[in-house]
């Protein structure tokens, strides 16, 4: 079995070379424990939630109305058992790097989701998540129609902005009309919410894109597959630029797939954040 564990030395076909290393972090907005002792990822989630999350302390990241979840639960979790429960750490196990292409055996950044966060900021029921979608004009002068998008958070914001771009090539209009947005299921073949149940991820144009579930239908977690993509980089680009990662720097590739985490993207993440 491979384990996603802590501190562990690399092996060449293991999860284990792919640990992000923990620095210290500081910033006004957190509550009094020492710089020192906050992880980046937390750090990481105050700034890129600063509606939601007050701060750090004792493990626990500290939400504005005063409900806190734990930070590390300290496990150790097999590829299979980190998909089915993460504590939030998980959520930063991998760096998302745009410099690395193609993935590697097990580099799946951002695949690894704390539902409990997720829950939390935007919504643990449809009905919580329904309150806050609104429509956003997609591409409206390449032919797009409105898509509902989350405004938690800034994402409605930062995929507007997204649109904006798009919207001034039309060379790039065979990538990004056949858009799909909020829809409340299960990923597929598990019990887990897929990201578009909170309404911060986006599929364009499925007939045109690579997932490896459909290339490899018979693959588990654990197999080597090889790498497809034959989406246009310069799409890719713009979502980027906005907060958004995407799901064709997994080595489980979804090359269709792109989601608003700005923790994990938080160079180019958008700085606008609203309720």
């Amino acid at each position: 079995m491979f384990y996603l564990s802590r501190g562990m030395s690399s092996k060449s076909v293991s999860f284990c070379t792919l640990l992000l290393t923990i620095f210290a972090a500081c910033s006004p907005t957190t509550t009094t424990t020492p710089c020192s002792s906050i992880p980046e990822g937390a750090q990481r989630l105050i700034e890129a939630y600063p509606d939601h999350i007050k701060g750090y302390e004792d493990n626990m990241i500290i939400f504005h109305d005063g409900s806190r979840i734990i930070y590390d639960d300290g496990k150790e979790r097999t590829i299979e058992e980190i998909l089915r429960e993460q504590d939030i750490e998980d959520t930063f196990l991998q760096e998302y790097n745009t410099n690395i292409m193609p993935p590697y055996y097990g580099y799946d950044p951002g695949r690894y989701r704390s539902a409990a966060l997720l829950g939390k900021i935007y919504g643990d029921t449809r009905e919580e998540v329904s309150k806050n979608l609104v429509y956003v004009e997609w591409c409206p002068t390449l032919g797009g129609k409105p898509l509902l998008f989350s405004k938690t958070a800034g994402a409605a914001e930062a995929l507007s902005l997204v649109s904006k771009e798009l919207d001034k090539h039309p060379e790039l209009k065979a990538w990004v009309l056949d858009a799909q947005t909020f829809n409340w299921r299960s990923i597929h073949s598990t019990n887990r919410l897929s990201p578009h149940s909170y309404g911060i991820a986006i599929d364009l144009e499925p007939q045109r894109s690579n997932y490896w579930k459909w290339s490899y239908p018979h693959a588990e977690e654990s197999t080597e597959i090889e790498y497809r993509n034959s989406f246009d980089m310069r799409v890719v680009e713009i979502f980027e630029r906005h907060g958004f990662i995407w799901g064709g720097r997994w080595y489980h590739f979804d090359t269709m797939h792109f989601e608003y985490r700005p923790e994990l993207n938080p160079q180019n993440s958008h700085d606008t954040h609203t309720n």
